[in-house]
């Protein structure tokens, strides 16, 4: 086999040991003793019909039991006829393991130890077979190869419920539910043919349908192991003191995770143990630099602490627990340089960076058995830029992408976002452009990218970084064309330029992408956060399973259909000629307005921009007759049926509103409220509150009009449609002028929605603006920014925007005022000064 075949051969091997990876952790994690016993975990394989079967039935699954403190616990519970329960439970502690098979409160099997079912292993998973057979009256009971056949009187078998964890039911309910994990369910008939399968993989939201019929199953607070693939999860959040802290991501053979070094102090933190361990420094200190310049030795367990303006490197043995050197601090003229360490070359490569207002482009190379810097300004090649990631290829190359500098290296020489990716040779000390992009987004990039396996992907994070409140993207590019893809979903992040951090490694020990985040809190600490996401990262498409679509049962049903369709479109267009209507169309808008000739507005609407207020249909306030208990009820189900067209559960409710009551007293509550809103809503008219399939829901009618939900739509159009429009942006700011969203609701569960309001106007906003401004429309342009201002006083894009249209205007002396005003705002709520002054902004 020649080396190529090997090569392939290695690369096919990785990415089947990873696909194995994410199947053998993927399943249902269920919630077990250490939440209340609200947030426990539920699956029901019939929330609305029991199953009936003639002569018996088989119930397979794959369960992993997890050791937690309390352990005791239901695994499944069969329901039949609502008369009679079989259980299986288990025990499994830290000194013993039992296993009970119960009908009602007969012990069938009791297994005291679990180790004696063949081949099982405490870590890993084992398969349960249960076995009803009413014809023989007999339950079979199968634990790996292992089987207990016990004679029992079984009624008909024509109503089965079947619930794992929690049960909610009305017939036998309990909380208890065994820590573990579960997939592969499975029921056949007795000759073994697969009636049902749920693989527990893809999934809905709060729901999954089996691969044979399409049967639904209901999961209540469920984990799916396998979302881990397409969100973040937030590791760990500490406080580090200090302000110049050194970051090294780590590998060993048996842990992984992120070193900080200070000046006589390190930080490990472990991602396999989820612990931070500190380690006081015997003699030595790192160089340090106003920019990360750390990096960590993985041939020689050792740090390795650099300087551009040093010569030699500086090494800290773990073993020693020293650094070798101790130079004074140095200001490093590099800031936000791409870095990385290439083990099978032993050599520390650095590239670009920003200081003293300038840009580089400078490519520096460092062997650890030398006691110099090599260096090449690759100018001609690259421009200078700082803000760039950079990830090793392998064969002596390392891979560049992005950043933000300009061409001649000066600050004040036009600068830019660059959207390319470079090949850079460190032997030849020499660089070639693979390819570039168009971007319609201001984004730059994490100091470290990570390769994938295949040799043909890189993962890098970008961010805005022209605001102060960003988001971090994971981005997947091709390595021979940019086919740029989003994955997973955002994390925010506070950018403040060169007083933050962020980079992405791979972490071998758990299989994961791992992102670190850092900025200073503004009183001499920085504040560190570690995320993982599930490698390989998986598309939403790849976990989420669509709703099976329910088809016709005969041409009968379609032929009706088709004739009572036919008949309506004959009404309606007989309807449309005896109307009156006067037709006008604003030419710079998408909407066509109909006029009637009698009413002009409908009276009925809810404003929730800038306070909430409500009229009902003849046009009178009854704002007053919400209590702040029905207030917050109608605007939750209102903005969650917005945003989620199946609803919420009445547990859901429960818990946000009603969570210091036992289930029956907030039942009861919850019942109550919604009977006086629904009287409520009827004066307003056109809104209803309907329950289907254990879900709430409100319904919204075009005769009520809501300001939040009508901006919210006007945004979505400008964001997806092909061209902005100055119709619909002076609607926006017409409706976004208002105020912010819900400002006199203060409970928690209002922050998520009125974060993702302002996440998506800033979105459109950051675009109008540049397309307001060509335009030379100043009036708008100032509208709009007054609006995104009314929504977060601290946006900087808007106030440059606002001065920017004010003094223009010729009202320069309120233009200054406003950015004087904004400074003291800002100062205020940040704790220091915005990094720009008046000046740039009349300048710009």
């Amino acid at each position: 086999m020649n080396n190529k075949s090997t090569i392939v051969c290695i690369l096919l091997l990785f990415f089947l040991c990873n696909v194995l990876y994410v199947r053998a952790n993927t399943g249902l994690f269920f919630q077990a003793h250490r939440v209340i016993p609200e947030k426990r975990t539920e699956l029901n394989l019939t929330p609305n019909t029991p199953l009936s079967f003639h002569d018996g039935f088989s119930l397979g699954f794959d369960v992993h039991l997890r050791n937690e403190e309390h352990n005791y616990g239901y695994i499944v519970r069969v329901i039949l006829n609502d008369t009679l329960n079989i259980d299986l439970l288990s025990n499994k502690g830290w000194s013993h393991s039992q296993l009970f098979l119960m009908k009602g409160n007969q012990s069938l099997v009791d297994i005291s130890h679990l180790d004696s079912i063949p081949k099982f292993n405490s870590s890993d998973w084992f398969q349960v077979e249960l076995k009803l057979n009413y014809k023989k009256q007999l339950i079979v009971c199968i634990l790996n190869e292992k089987e207990w056949s016990i004679p029992v009187k079984l009624p008909q078998l024509n109503n089965v419920r079947i619930a794992f964890g929690l049960h909610t039911g009305q017939s036998f309910p309990s909380t208890d539910v065994a820590p573990m994990n579960l997939r592969n369910v499975r029921i056949l008939d007795l000759k073994g043919e697969l009636l049902r399968k749920w693989t527990l993989l893809q999934h809905g939201d709060n729901e999954v349908y089996d691969e044979v019929k399409s049967s639904r199953a209901t999961v209540r607070n469920g984990i799916w192991e396998i979302d881990h693939h397409i969100r973040w999860r937030k590791k760990a959040s500490f406080i580090i003191p200090g302000t110049s802290l050194q970051f090294a991501p780590y590998q060993r053979p048996t842990d992984g995770g992120l070193f900080i070094a200070l000046k006589d102090t390190i930080y490990q933190y472990s991602i396999e143990r989820e612990r931070l361990d500190t380690v006081i420094v015997n003699t030595g200190h790192p160089y340090f630099t106003a920019a990360s310049s750390l990096v960590y030795d993985s041939v020689h367990d050792e740090l390795i602490s650099y300087s551009a303006e040093q010569e030699r490197l500086n090494r800290y043995s773990f073993e020693k627990n020293e650094w070798e050197r101790a130079i004074p601090d140095i200001l490093l003229s590099y800031l936000h340089h791409s870095s990385c360490y290439i083990p099978d070359l032993e050599k520390v490569i650095l590239f670009g960076g920003y200081g003293f207002y300038r840009y580089s482009s400078v490519l520096f190379m460092h062997s650890i058995d030398s006691i110099s810097w090599q260096q090449k300004d690759l100018a001609h090649l690259i421009e200078p830029r700082y803000l760039a990631a950079m990830g090793y290829l392998g064969n002596n190359k390392v891979l560049l992408l992005g950043g933000y500098g300009s061409k001649s290296g000066k600050q004040e020489g036009n600068p830019e976002n660059y959207y390319d990716l470079h090949c850079i040779d460190v032997e030849k000390m020499s660089s070639q452009k693979l390819w570039t992009f168009s971007n319609a987004k201001v984004e730059a990039f994490g100091n470290a990218m990570v390769v994938d396996l295949d040799k043909e992907h890189i993962y890098a994070l970008s961010f805005a970084n022209d605001r102060a409140f960003s988001q971090i993207r994971l981005n997947c590019f091709g390595i021979e064309k940019p086919d740029r893809t989003y994955m997973a979903d955002s994390i925010p992040y506070q950018f403040h330029d060169t007083s933050s951090y962020c980079t992405l490694f791979y972490n071998q020990g758990t299989t994961e992408l791992v992102t670190v985040l850092a900025y200073q809190d503004g009183i001499g600490k920085t504040c560190v956060e570690v995320y993982t996401l599930g490698y390989p990262v998986l598309h939403l498409s790849d976990v989420l399973q669509s709703v099976p679509e329910k088809h016709s049962t005969g041409w009968i049903w379609l032929i009706l259909i088709i004739g009572i369709g036919g008949t309506l479109a004959v009404l309606v267009i007989l309807w449309k000629r005896k109307q009156k209507n006067v037709v006008r169309r604003d030419e710079n808008s998408f909407y066509t307005v109909e006029v009637k000739e009698k009413e002009l507005i409908q009276p009925s609407f809810i404003r929730l921009l800038g306070g909430f207020q409500v009229n009902d249909s003849e046009g009178h306030d009854i704002t007053s007759r919400f209590t702040l208990i029905l207030r917050s009820l109608f605007v939750y189900m209102l903005l969650y049926s917005y945003k989620n067209a199946n609803g919420i559960t009445s547990e859901q409710l429960n818990e946000i509103f009603w969570s210091d009551m036992d289930k029956s007293n907030a039942t009861n509550n919850r019942n109550v409220n919604i009977s006086k809103l629904r009287l409520l809503l009827k004066e307003i008219g056109g809104i209803n509150i309907a329950y289907k399939n254990s879900y709430w829901y409100m319904t919204i009618d075009s005769s009520v009009n809501c300001d939040y939900i009508e901006i919210c739509d006007l945004l979505r159009m400008v964001k997806e449609g092909s061209e902005i429009n100055v119709g619909l942006l002076n609607k926006i700011a017409e409706l976004g002028s208002r105020g912010e969203l819900l400002p006199d609701i203060t409970e928690e569960w209002a922050d998520k929605f009125k974060s993702e309001y302002l996440i998506l106007l800033s979105d459109v906003l950051l675009d109008a603006y540049e397309f307001v401004k060509k335009s030379k429309d100043l009036m708008l342009l100032l509208k709009l920014s007054e609006t995104m201002l009314s929504c977060d006083s601290t946006d900087e894009t808007a106030i440059q925007n606002k001065c920017y249209a004010l003094y223009h205007l010729g009202k320069k002396g309120l233009a200054k005022q406003c950015y004087e005003n904004f400074c003291a705002e800002y100062i205020r709520v940040l704790g220091v000064r915005p990094d720009f002054n008046y000046t740039d902004i009349i300048g710009n």
